[in-house]
């Protein structure tokens, strides 16, 4: 979908999305180049995009690691030669670039801002897409944020900085009875 009040109609957005995973990846392209958010484990739909639009995958960002599934981020790099771009909170042993508060990324005429977002996990990242004109025209939180709903924030608790040890929860002396 071009962006609205954008004078950049190249501007398109793009929503892959997993049912059996409820997971959501995305492509960004602007005029010949593409990046990918949080790619699922196919590649293949990404390439197919970029082909459709004559574009080439530059980009391929990672907003926090997923535990629930296998990225084809690697796949999509090696095969492109697009840069992976995530936190340097993730301690990312493969080959990246750092992308974390107020790290930009140009994509033809819009540029993507990374802000550190820890929550659903502590090296979470959300990535503002800034338009010509540097106006916010689409945030993608990864985990962070769904519509009407957030991330559940306790995936990897046990790595979140200045973490208490988890505890079952006990209900209170104070806690009122359940009514049948």
């Amino acid at each position: 979908m071009p962006l609205p009040s954008s004078s950049t109609p190249a501007v398109q957005i793009q929503q892959f999305y997993d049912k059996g995973l409820a997971h959501a990846s995305y492509a960004i392209r602007c005029g010949r180049q593409v990046a990918v958010i949080d790619p699922g484990r196919d590649p293949q739909p990404y390439y197919d995009f970029a082909d459709e639009h004559e574009a080439e995958i530059v980009a391929v960002i990672e907003t926090h690691p997923h535990a629930d599934f296998v990225s084809s981020h690697l796949e999509i790099a090696q095969e492109t030669d697009a840069t992976i771009y995530c936190s340097k909170l993730t301690g990312a042993r493969y080959p990246h670039k750092n992308f974390d508060d107020g790290d930009r990324l140009r994509l033809g005429n819009v540029e993507l801002h990374a802000i550190n977002t820890p929550g659903h996990s502590p090296d979470s990242i959300s990535v503002l897409l800034i338009d010509e004109l540097a106006q916010t025209r689409a945030v993608f939180t990864g985990d962070t944020l769904f519509v009407g709903d957030v991330g559940r924030p306790d995936l990897r608790e046990d790595e979140a900085v200045g973490a208490m040890p988890a505890r079952p929860w006990r209900p209170s002396s104070t806690a009122a009875p359940a009514r049948s």
